[in-house]
């Protein structure tokens, strides 16, 4: 199993009201994003053990990271991960912004498609990321760089395959 190449429900919501989507389209592409989310739903709810073991890992993993980070700039982390174009776990992270969201949301240890930060590197002004995605058998490993702009936002810098 791996991401689907859906643009995120932000982006969907830009193409519609910059008229490049009509009101079915739109409509059509969010009813894809909603039965994705009821399908894991009715997976987590087939087998309740494996999906409680994974929200285990999943915290944890968020837990570290906010630990030695600290949880808004994890959050704005994965929110500039979410604004890369094509970058698949993008569907996992559009909504990293929403402080109501918890982070261990964003986390995919085991459960395929996988999200997992290996390595989290923070200095003044760059940020570097070495993430795991898609399938277990064989993820995609990516090291990515940000830096601040002027407006000490995240943007890219350089993104690589490992």
């Amino acid at each position: 199993m791996n991401f689907q190449p859906l643009p995120t429900p932000p982006e969907l919501f830009r193409r519609y009201e910059r008229g490049e989507l009509s009101k079915e389209q739109f409509h059509a592409a969010m009813a894809m994003h909603a039965r994705e989310l009821i399908d894991e739903m009715v997976e987590a709810r087939k087998n309740p053990v494996a999906a409680y073991i994974e929200q285990l890992r999943n915290r944890a993993a968020a837990a570290r990271h906010a630990r030695r980070h600290g949880a808004r700039q994890l959050r704005e982390i994965l929110t500039a991960l979410g604004l890369i174009p094509d970058f698949p776990p993008a569907q996992l992270l559009w909504n990293a912004p929403h402080r109501e969201v918890p982070l261990h949301c964003f986390f995919r240890s085991k459960h395929e498609p996988l999200f997992r930060i290996v390595k989290l590197k923070i200095n003044a002004g760059k940020v570097r990321v070495v993430v795991e995605y898609g399938e277990a058998a064989s993820p995609v490993r990516e090291t990515i760089l940000f830096s601040r702009d002027r407006f000490q936002r995240l943007e890219l810098s350089s993104r690589e395959r490992v």
